[in-house]
């Protein structure tokens, strides 16, 4: 089927891509415009839902990559952590960090931010999680299988009942 310029101008507006993507979804869709606009959002949901997600992960990427380091005026490091802590402590116990930053810039320390290379990502994180929880799975499915078994060769009925006279 022949598509039309109409056709093409219609679908760009309503969905906001190149003329080549519409015409192309178009004659795919042998002309249907409904066809074309669903199949076009549906590729658009998929690629946003992508973009987004690969953003939060190297944003996490690069948060987790960062650490923060205090050292005395001898050289002396008195404190290296990631700077996450650093920020979830200031969330949390902001009178016990803020001194405590005081406290090193009055006494002359070195505070430095840095990029760490052997930084732990988000998808090593991950994976951890997921054997973690296959482990306690296994684990307690073990148990279960155990006290079930000691239950079933346990023949003295009398021990778990009550008896009233």
């Amino acid at each position: 089927m022949k598509v039309t310029l109409e056709q093409i101008d219609e679908l760009r507006n309503r969905v906001n891509v190149s003329y080549e993507e519409a015409k192309h979804t178009l004659e795919k869709n042998d002309g249907d415009l409904i066809k074309s606009i669903i199949e076009l959002e549906k590729k658009k949901g998929k690629r946003n839902d992508n973009y987004h997600h690969s953003n939060f992960t190297s944003f996490t990427n690069r948060l987790l990559a960062l650490k923060m380091s205090v050292k005395s005026k001898d050289g002396n490091t008195l404190l290296d952590v990631p700077l996450v802590l650093v920020l979830i402590g200031l969330v949390l116990a902001f009178w016990v960090v803020i001194p405590a930053l005081m406290l090193a810039v009055i006494t002359s320390c070195k505070i430095k931010v840095y990029r760490d290379k052997n930084f732990v990502d988000v998808n090593h994180i991950k994976r951890n999680v997921k054997e973690t929880v296959e482990k306690i799975k296994v684990k307690s499915e073990e148990i279960i299988k155990y006290e079930d078994a000691e239950v079933a060769g346990n023949d003295d009925s009398t021990e778990n009942e009550i008896i009233i006279e």
